[in-house]
């Protein structure tokens, strides 16, 4: 089925692209003729816009506001992290024949943001939604472990600890207790605890001192005895991941 497009919101990116490529800004008239809008459209969409600080006006003319910086601020962010972190998973990934993930918290949930999977590699899927079984995985630990203790406490009181396996967390003692372990060293284990067959390892990516996102590796039948190793690969990549942002930060 064909997509309905909404007029307005189109009209709306329409205008906010071309006074990108408009350093000097435009007026309602130009904007207008440069478009193809209606007069009225024009003034509604281009009043709203400057009410909610995407758009500035000087002279009657109009240019991109601060909202819309900060929005292409945020991607911008966004796509450093994502161009920093993808090869550098890839070839841990593919060495270490394991999946790997790059992950961030959103809302209470866990958005996988990358996902690589060897030639070979065995993964079990994801069979829950990303919020119930946030205190069961290496990735969900990992980043509220090293959150900053407000909003560490908001994700707390969103944490179910629905049982998956007989190795579930399922009590805040024993959960708190487990993230203080992580905070010692440095790193997350979803020791069969989401599925009795896979172990995950987790370690948090920084930016400016925060835990922005996490990488993780996953597999199948994991030699508890592998675990220390595989974190420690995991670590020293993520490290190198937090001094590439770093230098991008410093540009």
């Amino acid at each position: 089925m064909k997509m309905k497009v909404n007029r307005t919101a189109l009209r709306v990116t329409e205008i906010l692209r071309l006074l990108a490529e408009s350093p000097e800004g435009l007026t309602l008239t130009e904007i207008g003729a440069e478009l193809g809008l209606p007069k009225a459209s024009t003034f509604d969409i281009v009043q709203t816009l400057k009410k909610a600080h995407f758009l500035r006006e000087s002279n009657r003319r109009y240019a991109v506001g601060f909202m819309a910086h900060e929005v292409g601020e945020s991607y911008s962010k966004g796509k450093d992290l994502y161009g920093a972190t993808q090869p550098h998973l890839a070839d841990l990934a593919d060495a270490l024949n394991m999946a790997g993930s790059l992950v961030i918290y959103e809302r209470g949930t866990l958005n996988y943001v990358i996902e690589h999977r060897p030639i070979g590699s065995i993964v079990s899927p994801v069979t829950s939604n990303g919020m119930d079984f946030v205190h069961a995985s290496a990735s969900g630990k990992s980043l509220i472990a090293f959150m900053p203790e407000q909003r560490q406490r908001k994700a707390l009181s969103l944490l179910t600890f629905k049982q998956f396996t007989d190795r579930t967390i399922q009590n805040m003692i024993d959960f708190m207790e487990e993230l203080e372990r992580i905070r010692s060293q440095g790193y997350a284990i979803d020791n069969r605890e989401f599925n009795k067959l896979m172990t995950c390892v987790s370690t948090p990516i920084f930016r400016r001192q925060q835990a922005v996102a996490t990488l993780t590796l996953s597999d199948l039948q994991v030699d508890p005895g592998d675990v220390p190793g595989v974190a420690e690969r995991l670590m020293s990549t993520a490290r190198v991941i937090s001094d590439a942002l770093a230098r991008e930060d410093e540009k």
